[in-house]
């Protein structure tokens, strides 16, 4: 089990204050320690920061994230919290493409998948999974979980930027997020509690990624889609 989190703005940059904004990545990933306490890393970029807690399962010792990898000098940055079932198959297509690898992780494979197929390689996939992937050539923060909904994915948008974690407490690190009810989460906590809705994060404005759902933030705007859905079907 490992831990994710991050924030995209496009309207402030980052680069300009780093001390602040890495200090804040370390808080979220502090947050997160119990997830996984072997490595913790941050990444930060003038509109995107990420930061991960990693519990060294694949590769212990070079399969540390923030993950990055370049393609015609264009820089590609992911965080990760899962596993890849089906990483041998994947793998000789991608070496066969010219990708080569420098860890055994599947947090690689992952990351290769998408600059080779493009956004939609998740459909590819075969495992448990919540990531966050950090184009830099095309500024584009992409968000991902898995069929099932095993990994969770949480983010909020706030003051124009977007804000993500796999709990929600790391969503609640930043400083002008405040831990408040609306009449939907109070609903959840008395009716269903300790269940809520898909999709909630019972806090106001704090929202889940659901499953089989993955999604892309640009320019202020976060567009979702689902990629898979169970149908039923007769016997």
């Amino acid at each position: 089990m490992c831990g994710i989190a991050g924030f995209c703005d496009y309207k402030r940059d980052f680069s300009r204050d780093p001390e602040t904004y890495t200090r804040l990545l370390e808080q979220m990933h502090n947050l997160l320690a119990h997830r996984g306490s072997d490595h913790f890393g941050t990444y930060l970029k003038e509109h995107a920061g990420l930061s991960h807690a990693r519990l060294s399962i694949r590769d212990i010792l070079g399969g540390n994230q923030p993950m990055i990898r370049y393609q015609d000098e264009h820089s590609y940055s992911i965080v990760y919290n899962g596993e890849i079932y089906n990483t041998d198959e994947l793998i000789p297509k991608l070496k066969q493409a010219g990708y080569q690898f420098e860890t055994t992780s599947d947090t690689e494979v992952i990351l290769y998948a998408f600059m080779h197929y493009g956004p939609d390689f998740v459909k590819d996939l075969n495992g448990i999974f919540a990531f966050a992937i950090w184009d830099d050539f095309a500024q584009k923060l992409y968000l991902y979980r898995d069929r099932a909904g095993v990994k969770p994915l949480f983010y909020k948008l706030h003051e124009g930027g977007l804000l993500f974690g796999s709990e929600i407490k790391t969503i609640l690190a930043y400083p002008t997020v405040r831990a408040e009810l609306d009449a939907e989460g109070a609903a959840q906590i008395l009716m269903l509690g300790p269940g809520r809705m898909p999709g909630s994060g019972v806090f106001r404005g704090i929202r889940e990624v659901e499953p089989g759902c993955c999604g892309y933030y640009e320019k202020g705007k976060l567009r979702t889609k689902r990629y898979w859905k169970l149908c039923d079907r007769e016997h």
